[in-house]
């Protein structure tokens, strides 16, 4: 048994400093970091964002198909437009609704996955299931944040982009600070408003890769979604912080082979 010594530290911003805004946030420097790390944990990463992706397919699916039992009518939309059954884009809007719910416990892994990447930290594949301990309240966020953003976007279609980017930290204030469904939130808008001009900037740049990548036959989304989550993850940091653990011990451990390592964890 080895003796240790361990301490706790923050790192990068805090509660307070993303209320009040008093952090530096710079649009070229986030997608710098955020490309580093992409390229640098692609290896690692991409079995994570392969499972995401296949989760929310094949729970799209499965929704889609209870709903219509025969897919083939989806065709419709592209045929005939102008003949689509209101049903269809309902059975399509509920789907979607699903799989977004459903697979939020999957995102909150992957979420903090790249979160670890921002603090330096390396992941495994199977590091992706550390969300699943946050499924309740992550599900209850997820469900709210897609409500409020389907009510106001009845009003305003651009009330719902800006709800979806306000709630954009809800999910890793749940899993890494372990604060509840509802003032995560809330806590996230609040932060969001204070530097709402650069977010915005940033994210948007994100939706034009986005659309880039899906034209290239969605092959280039394969960078593009690891780069969307490390982006998440250096904005979260910079804002709200990262609290980790060094842990020093005298002899080997299994994260180190070397003596007096020094091993830093996610508190």
């Amino acid at each position: 048994m080895n003796n240790g010594i361990e301490k706790d530290f923050n790192l990068g911003g805090s509660v307070e400093r993303a209320l009040s805004g008093k952090y530096e946030l710079k649009i070229g420097a986030v997608l710098k970091e955020a490309w580093e790390h992409t390229t640098k944990n692609f290896l690692s990463f991409s079995p994570s964002i392969l499972l995401l992706i296949v989760a929310q397919v094949v729970i799209f699916y499965v929704a889609l198909k209870l709903q219509l039992g025969n897919l083939s009518v989806i065709t419709d939309i592209l045929t005939k437009p102008e003949e689509v059954n209101p049903g269809i884009v309902q059975a399509i809007f509920i789907a979607n609704f699903s799989y977004e719910v459903v697979s939020a416990p999957v995102v909150a892994g992957v979420s903090l996955m790249a979160m670890s990447h921002a603090a330096g930290l390396s992941t495994k594949p199977r590091h992706i299931a550390k969300g699943l301990q946050f499924t309740i309240p992550v599900i209850i966020a997820t469900i709210f944040s897609l409500l409020a953003q389907l009510v106001v976007g009845m009003i305003l279609p651009f009330l719902s982009m800006y709800l979806s980017l306000a709630f954009s930290n809800a999910v890793l204030l749940i899993c890494e600070k372990q604060i509840p469904p509802m003032q995560s939130l809330l806590l996230s808008l609040r932060a969001v408003n204070k530097k709402i001009f650069v977010l915005a900037g940033i994210y948007l740049l994100v939706v034009f890769m986005f659309i880039l990548g899906a034209v290239f036959y969605g092959l280039g989304l394969i960078l593009v979604i690891p780069f969307y989550f490390h982006i998440k993850g250096i904005i979260y940091r910079d804002m709200f912080g990262i609290r980790l653990k060094i842990v020093t011990t005298d002899g080997p451990s299994d994260e180190d082979d070397n003596d007096g390592n020094s091993q830093v964890f996610n508190a």
